[in-house]
C-alpha cells in the first residue's frame, strides 16, 4: 500500500503512474480540492471543493461530497482513466459508448493511497422480497389460515403480482408483499391490479392483501378507503452460517 500526505501534483501523478503500470491494477483514493467538468448524454460542472475520489481497479470513478450516500458524479465499470498534471493534478475518465468524459482537476491534495483489495468472496443477501414470497408460498396459512396459492408472478397490465390465490370461499385474492414498508404507491399498484381483473368481470369479487413489517399512516388510511387489507409480518431470515433465526411471526 502507498500512501502520501499532501502530495504535490507530480508526486501524485508519479504514484498513480505507476498504479496504473503493474500488472494488476489497483484502488485509488484521493482526497483534495477538486472541480469536476462532465460532458456526454448532458453537461455539468461543480466547481472547487473538497471532495473524496475512489478510482476502482475495474474503471469505476466516484465522486463524493461531505455527505449523502450517492456520488455527485460517477462514471462505470470499463470507464478509461489517465492522470496528467496542467496546473494541478488532473483525472480523465472517459467511455466510448455512449461518449461521456469527467474531468476531475485538483487545487490541492491532502492525501493519497493506493493498494489492492483481495477480495473473492460473494455477497450473500437473503430477506429480499422474494424469500418473503417463497416463505408464504410454501405455507399461505400465515397470510389466513384456508388460503391457496394458484399462481405466482401473475401477469396483468399494470405488473406482475406476486402471488394469487384463493380463500376458503373461492373468492380470488391478489397479495402483494413489500420488504420494509407499505407505501401509498402499493397501495395504488394494488388497486391497478384489482382494476385489471375486474375488466374481464366487472361483478367479480377480488380481495387485495397487502404484506409487510410496516404500513405508513397515509397508506394505512387508503388501505381502508378502498376496501383492501393490510397484513403485518415480522421475519428474520437465516444465513447458511445460521446466525440469524428464521421468518417465525406473521401478525
Amino acid at each position: 500500500m502507498k500512501y502520501l500526505i499532501s502530495p504535490s501534483a507530480d508526486e501524485a501523478l508519479q504514484a498513480l503512474n505507476e498504479s496504473l503500470s503493474s500488472i494488476r491494477r489497483r484502488m485509488v483514493t484521493i482526497v483534495g480540492c477538486c472541480k469536476v467538468d462532465y460532458t456526454g448524454r448532458a453537461k455539468s460542472f461543480l466547481d472547487y471543493g473538497d471532495r473524496l475520489v475512489i478510482v476502482k481497479a475495474d474503471g469505476t470513478v466516484m465522486v463524493h461530497g461531505n455527505e449523502k450516500r450517492e456520488p455527485v458524479n460517477w462514471q462505470p465499470p470499463g470507464t478509461s482513466v489517465r492522470y496528467t498534471v496542467e496546473e494541478g493534478l488532473i483525472i480523465e475518465a472517459r467511455r466510448a459508448s455512449p461518449p461521456e468524459t469527467m474531468r476531475i482537476h485538483f487545487k490541492s491534495i491532502q492525501a493519497l493511497s493506493i493498494f489492492t483489495l483481495n477480495d473473492g468472496a460473494e455477497i450473500n443477501i437473503v430477506g429480499e422480497e422474494a424469500d418473503i414470497v417463497d416463505k408464504i408460498e410454501s405455507d399461505p396459512s400465515i397470510i389466513e389460515e384456508g388460503l391457496r396459492v394458484v399462481r405466482r408472478e401473475k401477469a396483468t397490465s399494470s405488473g406482475f403480482i406476486d402471488l394469487l390465490c384463493e380463500d376458503r370461499n373461492g373468492v380470488t385474492v391478489i397479495v402483494e408483499v413489500k420488504r420494509t414498508s407499505i407505501s401509498p404507491n402499493a397501495v395504488y399498484q394494488m388497486e391497478a391490479y384489482l382494476a385489471d381483473f375486474k375488466k374481464k368481470n366487472d361483478k367479480a369479487i377480488v380481495r387485495g392483501i397487502l404484506c409487510a413489517p410496516r404500513v405508513s399512516e397515509m397508506a394505512r388510511t387508503l388501505i381502508a378507503e378502498k376496501g383492501l387489507e393490510y397484513r403485518q409480518i415480522g421475519y428474520e431470515f437465516e444465513l447458511k452460517d445460521k446466525k440469524q433465526a428464521s421468518l417465525d411471526s406473521f401478525k
